[in-house]
């Protein structure tokens, strides 16, 4: 179950709101990748702009996923697995 990665989309089902995690089984380690809306040419230049000159808000940058009651099983079903597996007496360190 844990091999692998594990998509979750989001519940407006929008191709840019998929939540990917992947568990590191060696290292215990697990990545979230979520898909970041790029938005119009114009918008993207000017935050780079504001990058190089070195501005940074406070709030950073945000996007937002909704979990599909659907997956809310799955979701969980992963998260345990994985702890489950990093509390095995041959993964500890």
């Amino acid at each position: 179950m844990l091999d692998g990665p594990h998509f979750f989309e989001c519940a407006c089902y929008s191709d840019e709101h998929l939540l990917k995690f992947v568990y590191d089984k060696k290292e215990h380690e697990i990545y979230a990748i979520m898909f970041l809306s790029a938005g119009p040419w114009y918008k993207r230049l000017w935050v780079a702009m504001k990058y190089l000159c070195g501005y940074k808000c406070k709030y950073g940058h945000w996007g937002s996923w909704l979990m599909r009651t659907e997956d809310l099983g799955r979701f969980i079903a992963l998260f345990t697995g994985m702890k489950e597996d990093c509390e095995k007496p041959s993964n500890r360190d």
